[in-house]
């Protein structure tokens, strides 16, 4: 798609954002207001909701775990770790910063000191979510890991470090609860390709998701308060001796967003330097350009959904096989990254998580702080009753859901084989897209 087109696409996107009605606005701006960390979108470490349990159906067992889990809280990757404290050390050395900027710089140090050598590594919270959410699925479905017949674990994670060590803290914690199971981990290239597969065309996504959030930003933030309250000279002048300004204060916002991750001291950066309209515009933006990277934005969901027909399989495959009479596996564990489970759940058509709309007005629906915080999950538990079909039950995040257009026997308990049969039905719509 030629550049020109994707600005003009962005822009026009970005029109029907203005174009919105507040009424849509108060949900995301109400959940942000109680807690700024929310802010942070992707970034914001794990929530953990407490939400009603739907018995099973009576005479029904719960014997198999199907799980992906995103990796837990982390330290900022790439360039993300950099700009914001390369664009305020600039702005420090060449003594344009106010007394409150000279602040901010500080802060930007703290936490950039704390990705040295650690660049999107876990932090010690995404240690403790991974735990702690082991811990809720034993406590939840404590049957499945005391079955004396069915003692097996498969592991399937990304090789990328912060994947693994998540996958150590959630299987150690189930080990120290039910230390009669037996782990079998794999990683490699092949698993960071089935787990989280790259996108069809993802260059293009992600230049039309960066001008979106660039138009967006530019409609809606007003960026004067902050310009004056740290700088000590004007928008024009800061963009001479040191960068683009809105891209200063998109950076400052990155790396304000990530410090509930690495949890450092002295450096709280959303509560003391920005207002929480501020914080509202720049989630707002910041969460249509997430949405469209990863989700199953309108714009490109075939792109995203093709990315996860292999996974699909393989979740398929292994239910499959973990069904049949004899087999002792208890769960099948997988540990990836946002752009691997938001791509699934759209596959699945979850409500919630894997809804479709324009990227311009995910806010309107879908929020990143609760659809890709870190340490996201996808739980599928399995319920057996002699003489009769399975039953599967889906959470995500915890949190009890359902299927788009496809009705379960009772509650959110589906028959497996129609559960299978969507699954196909979507694999097959998908996995040859871009053939």
């Amino acid at each position: 798609m030629p550049r020109m087109t994707i600005t003009r696409l962005a822009a026009a996107a970005a029109t029907l954002l203005l174009c919105s009605t507040l009424s849509a606005q108060n949900g995301y701006e109400e959940a942000i207001r109680q807690d700024p960390d929310r802010a942070a979108g992707v970034h914001h470490s794990y929530e953990y909701i407490p939400s009603a349990e739907t018995p099973a159906p009576r005479g029904y067992k719960p014997f198999y775990v199907s799980h992906y889990g995103r990796h837990g809280s982390r330290r900022a990757t790439k360039s993300s770790a950099e700009h914001g404290f390369e664009y305020m050390t600039a702005a420090h050395e060449a003594g344009i910063l106010t007394p409150l900027g000279e602040e901010l710089y500080e802060a930007v140090v703290r936490i950039h000191d704390d990705h040295v050598g650690m660049v999107g590594e876990l932090t010690a919270r995404g240690g403790r979510e991974h735990r702690a959410i082991a811990d809720r699925l034993y406590e939840r479905h404590p049957r499945v890991w005391r079955d004396k017949l069915r003692t097996q674990v498969h592991v399937q994670s990304s090789n990328i470090p912060r994947c693994l060590v998540s996958m150590a803290n959630f299987t150690a914690s189930l080990d120290d609860r039910a230390p009669q199971l037996l782990f079998d981990f794999v990683t490699g290239d092949k698993y960071l390709e089935l787990v989280a597969h790259d996108y069809y065309d993802d260059d293009t996504i992600s230049a039309f998701g960066s001008a979106l959030m660039r138009e967006m930003l530019q409609a809606s933030l007003d960026i004067s308060r902050f310009m004056k309250a740290i700088f000590t000279v004007d928008e024009g002048r800061v963009a001479e001796l040191v960068a683009d300004p809105l891209n200063i204060i998109y950076q400052v916002f990155l790396t304000g967003g990530i410090r509930q991750c690495t949890e450092t001291e002295n450096a709280e950066i959303f509560r003391r330097f920005f207002t929480i309209d501020e914080l509202i515009t720049l989630y707002r933006c910041y969460n249509s350009r997430v949405y469209n990277s990863m989700g199953n934005a309108a714009e490109f969901s075939a792109n995203h959904l093709w990315a996860a027909c292999g996974l699909l399989r393989d979740i398929v495959d292994r239910a499959d096989a973990a069904l049949a009479d004899g087999s002792p596996t208890a769960a099948d564990l997988r540990f990836g990254h946002d752009s691997g489970i938001l791509p699934l759940v759209g596959l699945m058509d979850l409500i919630g998580p894997g809804d479709c709309v324009p990227a311009a007005r995910a806010y309107e629906s879908w929020q990143s702080y609760r659809r890709v915080p870190m340490a996201s999950n996808l739980q599928m538990v399995f319920f057996r009753k002699k003489g009769a079909e399975p039953l599967v039950k889906l959470y995500y995040n915890e949190e009890e859901t359902l299927i788009r257009g496809l009705e379960p026997v009772q509650g959110p308990y589906y028959s497996w084989s129609v559960l299978k049969a969507h699954f196909e039905r979507r694999i097959a719509t998908y996995e040859h897209y871009f053939d």
